[in-house]
């Protein structure tokens, strides 16, 4: 796998020329795909074919690895510190980080400060592939279609020689265009150390440990958990205390949570609720946050039958969640904090 911005390119139009193997005949074509990607499936419209082969890729750089944490190894190139900590969370990220005075989503602990904070991207080798090929659509076609990857596979105008001559113009534009697309894109991510070389990790998926860091002028070295996230400490229980007190009556809070939570707000959501405290007490927010991920867990229990797209959210506005649910899940989430 990849290991900088600059490998990137080789490695994408490697995977589409295995898209181009696993679309190797008509009989292998679906030509009328949902975009939904079925795992037994024998034939395989454009998206799937592109989902399939960019996961089955993923899945073999983890092929042999065991539970033990990932070794995160970054090295100083011509656009800054840059590596990879192998297959994480099941994509290929490559990160680009640089040493900061400090972290912007909010103070972890009160009991020690950072000796060191890095923050930067991380963003899925395979990126690429599915950008440029949306945009290989708009120039093998004119017309527009709601969604470009199934639309141009179902037209009936499109026919298999299309779908290969897509699939080399694709190759094509990775190979040159891949590098600077992933310079585009990406999830910010920040490293605190504290004394010893151990810390946290901020990213989408959550807070993992960190240990063994260690930096130079043009390395970073550390060892990533992501078996377990960081759990909650005092911070979070004060986040949690003050986010119970702000909905503390059926009067302020908003049954209608669409997750954008305006300052000058007089109801607020769960979601919002906890965003508020965290501010208000850390600092800053983060959407990952172990406060906030101990109230999504205690949701996911307690709804676990239930098919929510946004938990906080979908909980929140569920008609059959009351006020008293509401004091109830701080509640037990203030009692799980030792």
């Amino acid at each position: 796998m990849p290991k900088t911005r600059a490998e990137v390119g080789a490695y994408d139009a490697a995977l589409v020329k295995r898209i181009t193997t696993l679309l190797d005949s008509p009989a292998h074509w679906n030509h009328s795909g949902s975009g939904t990607c079925l795992p037994d499936a024998q034939s395989f419209s454009l998206i799937c074919a592109l989902q399939v082969t960019i996961a089955a890729a993923a899945a073999e750089q983890r092929t042999g690895r065991g539970p033990e944490p990932s070794d995160c190894r970054f090295q100083r190139t011509s656009v800054g510190i840059e590596g990879s900590c192998g297959p994480l969370f099941d994509k290929l990220p490559l990160f680009a980080i640089s040493r900061v005075p400090g972290v912007a989503t909010g103070r972890w602990r009160d009991d020690a400060s950072a000796t060191e904070v890095w923050r930067g991207v991380m963003t899925d080798a395979a990126a690429p592939v599915l950008m440029e090929a949306r945009r290989t659509v708009d120039v093998v076609t004119t017309k527009k279609y709601s969604a470009r990857l199934v639309g141009f596979n179902n037209d009936t105008a499109t026919t298999f020689a299309d779908i290969r001559r897509f699939l080399d113009m694709l190759a094509e534009r990775v190979s040159s265009r891949a590098a600077a697309d992933i310079a585009t894109e990406g999830d910010t991510v920040e490293v605190e150390i504290y004394a010893g070389g151990a810390g946290v990790i901020r990213t989408y998926e959550g807070w993992f440990p960190v240990a063994h860091f260690s930096s130079t002028g043009d390395e970073v070295h550390f060892r990533m958990d992501t078996t377990k996230q960081v759990p909650p400490n005092m911070v979070d229980r004060r986040i949690l205390l003050r986010a119970a007190a702000i909905l503390d009556a059926d009067s302020v809070w908003n049954r209608s949570d669409d997750r954008r939570c305006a300052e000058s707000a007089r109801t607020w959501s769960i979601y919002c609720a906890v965003q508020k405290a965290t501010i208000e007490v850390a600092g800053a927010f983060h959407h990952r946050r172990p406060a906030a991920e101990l109230v999504r867990q205690i949701v996911e229990e307690r709804t676990k039958d239930r098919s929510y797209e946004h938990r906080l959210m979908d909980y929140n506005n569920d008609p059959s969640t009351t006020v008293s649910d509401v004091r109830t899940l701080f509640a037990e989430a203030l009692a799980r904090i030792p």
